[in-house]
C-alpha cells in the first residue's frame, strides 16, 4: 500500500515557518506510521506533507538536515513528557517512577524514532535537559528522605541505562506474554527504577 498522502493548500506569503514545521510533521509522521526510519526520504515527506519535492529546499538543503529537525523535536516531546509526568506528582517518589514510567512510554509508543533518537546520539541539548530532569527528581527524592542516594549524577546515569534497555525492548505483544508468562511491567519498572534509587519501601508502598 502507498502512503497516505494529503491534500494541502498553498500557505500565504510569509508563511515560511509553517511549511518548515509542517515538513519537520509529515516525516516524523512518515517515521510513526512506516515504523520504519530508513524509509525517510525527501520524496516521501513532499508526499505527506502535500507538496513538491523542491518546495523543501528553501528549509532544508539535504535529509539530513530534516532528519537533524526530526531528531530535537523528538527529543523535545521526550523531554517535555517526562516533565509533565514529574509536574503531574505532588510526591517526589511518586514524581520520580512517574518519569520513568512516561520515558518507557514514550520509547514504546513511537519505536522507530526512539531507535533513531540513539542510533544518532543520545545526547542532544533536549536530551541532557531529560537527563536533569530525572537527577532533580533523585535529588528531591534524597532530600525528602525517601532515597539513599548519595550521587544522584551517577545513579540518574543507571536509570537512564535501565530505561533504555526497557524501552528498546518494546512495546510488549501477546506472543510476549505467551513465551515469557505474565508479568507486571509496570510494576516492575517501578522496581528497577526503586532499587536503582534506593527508594524507601514506604516510598514505593
Amino acid at each position: 500500500m502507498g502512503v497516505e498522502t494529503s491534500a494541502r493548500a498553498r500557505n500565504p506569503r510569509g508563511s515560511g515557518t509553517r511549511l518548515h514545521d509542517e515538513i519537520v510533521e509529515a516525516a516524523i509522521a512518515l517515521i510513526d506510521g512506516t515504523g520504519d526510519s530508513t524509509s525517510l526520504t525527501l520524496r516521501g515527506i513532499a508526499r505527506r506533507a502535500g507538496v513538491t519535492a523542491p518546495s523543501i529546499y528553501p528549509h532544508f538543503p539535504d535529509l539530513a538536515a530534516v532528519t537533524t529537525a526530526v531528531l530535537a523535536r523528538s527529543f523535545e516531546e521526550l523531554r517535555d513528557a517526562v516533565q509533565q509526568a514529574i509536574g503531574a506528582q505532588s510526591e517526589p517518589a511518586a514524581a520520580l517512577l512517574a518519569a520513568g514510567r512516561a520515558y518507557v512510554d514514550f520509547g514504546w509508543d513511537h519505536p522507530a524514532r526512539y531507535r533513531l533518537m540513539f542510533d544518532a546520539g543520545g545526547y542532544a541539548p533536549e536530551a541532557v535537559a531529560t537527563f536533569a530532569l530525572v537527577r532533580e527528581a533523585i535529588r528531591a527524592c534524597a532530600d525528602a528522605g525517601v532515597s539513599a542516594s548519595d550521587d544522584p549524577h551517577a545513579d540518574t546515569w543507571l536509570i537512564w541505562a535501565a530505561l533504555h534497555g526497557v524501552a528498546t525492548l518494546e512495546k510488549p505483544t501477546r506472543s510476549d506474554y505467551l513465551r515469557l508468562g505474565p508479568l507486571d511491567r509496570t510494576a516492575l519498572l517501578e522496581t528497577l527504577i526503586g532499587r536503582i534509587a534506593r527508594l524507601s519501601a514506604a516510598a514505593t508502598g
